[in-house]
């Protein structure tokens, strides 16, 4: 993922689910649903905030104050007020003070592999905090070692009914269960929310201006691509606009221009498992379905339907394009909108769609969902408070989604992360997206904001300022098209999820992934841009089996027994 397509994306994560930029909503961007707030959900029962329902539990506070240790990633561009650091702010003293907890951190580290050099110190070392956010690799080292606390039994006593019911709401317990090792719970995973796929946004108003209806197929796709690059549709009076941008990864999780909606057209998901009609693992890269894609995109891009250029294109010079009026047709997340509306201000007509687009042969747009987790929240096995840890987690989500009153008043009128809480687990329902869908069409049917929750204020607000006046407004523009807009789409009935069976990695991934990854992209980039015959494609095949892809194989195969 791109550099600024990162910030986008990680701004979408935590906004969605989390209080992520602003404490009054403003510039949330990951997702976080109305459910278990201010008495608007159907979910949130008889009141604003849980009780115990024993003595010991969740939200009791510890009659004598204890101590935990942490080790933790640090934040970039941290956006606290002058004085306050990562180590003594207002969140992290609202769950000191809710618990009785002195939080000590025994690290803070900014840089990602720099945190994760001294994590697999500390693990080398046998040596670590009382709780630590690790990653799937170490979870599983750290738990091999018998290093971490059994946390079964302590999940049960000590998770609130939120946090709990962010785990229920992931079919089959498969987030939870990417924590259990022979049916034990050693890590508490984050959640990875649905709606990261790639939809198809497209210029609505070159559509018209040439007479063409909305995409659904992947021949609409193609003639659009072709009437936008050929027909002049902004009008300059000069050859200048392009077809269907492109990104030389080709594919992956939201991720802004690959070609991820192609492939899974042909029902073909490279770089993820399944199981074939026999029961036989296999890799997506590898089968029948994606040669056919392959062959497609290769004709697209001979026809010039795709953009000749994109292999040495940045991110930055795809989304120059989109901004400037010179792209119009592309695939991209649902908070593709804040790139895309810039493009406003080059063309105030310019109006975009996203679309559930192409369709299969069923009507159906097949989508991989993201991984449902890939970092956990670990405890020593010799802890002396192994609960604290759920308890923290449960308090300090009570702040993150305003469900406490008292956690109005942390930072009220100021933009601060909530990462700046002390465990940096990100969790939020599979579908939160999609449920605030409802919520925004309530209030632009009604144009009142009453019983609204906080946290979606200012998106709400956004919404009504563009209706009000389109456009007039960037950042209201903005929010509306990711949130409301392309929102809605990702919960579409076409939307039809195909869940691979691993996600993880293996001892030989880890080992000679670099090198198969490259050979796949290489190949297929090759393919499509005419540089390779398809044949190769089955020269690649081989040659990924031979070269480790077997061993990966078998090792995903036996994962699974």
């Amino acid at each position: 993922m791109k550099p600024t397509a990162v910030s986008l994306f990680l701004c979408a994560s935590i906004v969605l689910s989390l209080t992520a930029c602003d404490r009054n909503g403003a510039g949330e961007g990951n997702q976080f649903s109305a459910t278990y707030h201010e008495g608007n959900s159907n979910e949130a029962n008889n009141s604003n905030t849980y009780e115990d329902s024993h003595d010991d539990g969740p939200f009791t506070k510890y009659e004598k104050p204890i101590t935990v240790t942490l080790g933790r990633q640090g934040i970039a561009g941290n956006n606290l007020p002058n004085g306050d650091t990562l180590e003594d702010n207002e969140f992290l003293s609202y769950v000191e003070d809710r618990l009785n907890v002195k939080v000590n951190y025994e690290f803070s580290i900014e840089d990602v592999d720099d945190y994760n050099q001294k994590v697999s110190l500390a693990i080398a070392n046998n040596n670590m905090p009382d709780m630590m956010v690790v990653n799937e690799q170490q979870f599983k080292e750290m738990a091999g070692a018998d290093m971490l606390a059994d946390l079964t039994t302590i999940y049960e006593t000590y998770s609130s009914p939120l946090i709990k019911d962010y785990y229920k709401s992931f079919s089959g317990n498969r987030v939870l269960n990417t924590g259990r090792i022979n049916g034990k719970l050693y890590g508490m995973p984050n959640t990875n929310i649905d709606g990261n796929y790639q939809l198809l946004w497209v210029r609505k108003d070159w559509l018209d201006r040439l007479k063409l209806g909305l995409p659904s197929s992947l021949e609409d796709i193609q003639t659009i691509a072709q009437a936008f690059k050929e027909q002049d549709p902004d009008q300059n009076g000069k050859p200048d606009t392009v077809g269907l941008l492109g990104d030389k990864q080709i594919v992956g999780d939201a991720e802004f221009f690959t070609f991820d909606p192609v492939f899974n057209q042909y029902h073909s998901y490279p770089k993820s498992w399944f199981k074939d009609a026999d029961g036989n693992v296999v890799y997506g890269s590898t089968t029948p379905e994606t040669k056919e894609a392959l062959i497609k995109l290769r004709d697209m891009y001979k026809a010039g339907l795709i953009d000749r250029e994109f292999l040495t294109r940045k991110w930055q010079d795809n989304a120059a394009l989109v901004s400037g009026g010179r792209a119009g047709i592309l695939f991209a997340p649902w908070f593709a909108g804040w790139m895309l509306a810039d493009s406003v201000k080059t063309d105030p007509k310019a109006e975009w769609v996203p679309l559930a687009a192409p369709l299969d042969g069923d009507g159906k747009r097949n989508v991989v969902p993201s991984a449902p987790s890939g970092t956990f929240l670990v405890v020593k096995k010799n802890a002396k408070h192994p609960e604290a840890a759920l308890k923290m987690l449960s308090v300090q989500y009570e702040g993150i989604r305003l469900i406490d009153p008292k956690s109005h008043e942390l930072y009220k009128d100021k933009i601060v992360s909530w990462l700046n809480y002390p465990l940096n687990v990100q969790l939020d329902f599979q579908d939160s997206l999609a449920r605030d869908i409802p919520i925004y069409d309530k209030v632009v049917k009604d144009n009142d904001l009453q019983d609204m929750p906080t946290r979606l204020i200012q998106r709400v607000n956004s919404i009504l300022k563009n209706k009000k006046e389109p456009k007039q407004d960037i950042t209201a523009f903005a929010d509306s098209l990711a949130y409301y807009t392309g929102g809605a789409v990702t919960g579409t009935k076409e939307i039809t999820k195909v869940n691979p069976i691993f996600y993880g990695m293996t001892e030989t991934m880890v080992k000679k992934g670099t090198s198969l990854h490259n050979l796949e992209n290489e190949t297929f980039l090759r393919i499509i841009t005419g540089a390779a015959p398809i044949e190769d494609f089955d020269k690649f095949v081989t040659t990924w089996k031979l070269s480790g892809g077997d061993e990966v194989t078998k090792e995903v195969q036996e994962s699974l027994e």
